[in-house]
């Protein structure tokens, strides 16, 4: 029997959904844009627990929330894998700090689901070519060279491309194109797969700086691997260029509020773990 993608993929109406970035990530209507910042304060409010413990048990003031060190473990070694690698160091031209965010992207990821008790189901060759790819389209060559107004359906498209090439059938291509798509909303539901969810809190816990999420121990082996150096300066810049771009997508609404939502991040990581 034929595997079936996540409900949804196929409504152009899901921002995010393959069959919306088969349209080219198509501007945003003012209910789509009302509905994305509702749902983005929620995700906050969500989130604000874990903030509030982290900035008293940082300072002594309540116990941190345990976090199993489960080992930081390798990428898969395949040949999609190696393709995804070469696609995404080919269109970076030399830039280091989104490169090494998106392979920290996938190290926090993997961590987040084998932390978990009873984890879903999770193809981590899935995971690796979408979280390697899921930034590549914000690169100067991507935007000149692949289709899509969206940065996303950009590095889709090129996902597609060399999944295509090694071999993959139409599933997992669809899995892994949607997991970059939908990695941008304001929230991914785990009814979206298992890579999917987990590549969108990922970067979370990078470039917002979530670092009770993971245990210092695993973090601190990610970032002597891939170093954060101006990691945040990037990320701004990126997400200012591609507003700029595509003024009625998801970056441009969340353009007011990166510099919040990344200010924290350095001081956090070096408190956590020291100089990283």
């Amino acid at each position: 029997m034929e595997m079936q993608l996540p409900a949804g993929s196929d409504n152009p109406r899901i921002i995010g959904s393959n069959a919306w970035a088969a349209l080219g990530g198509p501007a945003l209507s003012l209910g789509q844009k009302i509905g994305y910042l509702l749902e983005a304060n929620l995700v906050y409010l969500t989130e604000l627990p874990g903030e509030i413990r982290w900035a008293l048990s940082s300072r002594g003031l309540f116990p941190a929330a345990k976090v199993e060190s489960v080992g930081m473990q390798p990428l898969p070694e395949t040949a999609a894998v190696e393709l995804a690698i070469k696609q995404l160091e080919l269109y970076a031209e030399g830039e280091k700090e989104i490169v090494n965010h998106s392979y920290r992207t996938f190290h926090f990821a993997d961590l987040l689901h084998r932390q978990e008790n009873a984890p879903m189901q999770m193809d981590r060759e899935v995971l690796a070519v979408a979280t390697l790819l899921h930034d590549v389209g914000i690169f100067p060559r991507a935007v000149a060279e692949l289709p899509g107004n969206d940065f996303t359906v950009r590095g889709a498209h090129l996902a597609r491309r060399i999944l295509a090439q090694a071999g993959w059938e139409p599933h997992r291509i669809g899995l892994a194109t949607q997991a970059i798509t939908i990695n941008a909303a304001a929230r991914v539901p785990r009814h979206w797969g298992a890579e999917a969810y987990f590549a969108r809190i990922a970067p979370l816990v990078d470039a917002v700086g979530q670092v009770w999420k993971v245990h210092a121990s695993d973090a601190r082996e990610i970032f002597a691997q891939h170093p954060a150096d101006g990691v945040v300066p990037a990320i701004l810049e990126a997400v200012a260029l591609e507003a700029e771009r595509h003024p009625d997508s998801r970056f441009a609404l969340l353009k007011p509020v990166f510099p919040l939502l990344t200010m924290n991040c350095e001081c956090r990581w070096h408190r956590r773990l020291g100089k990283v």
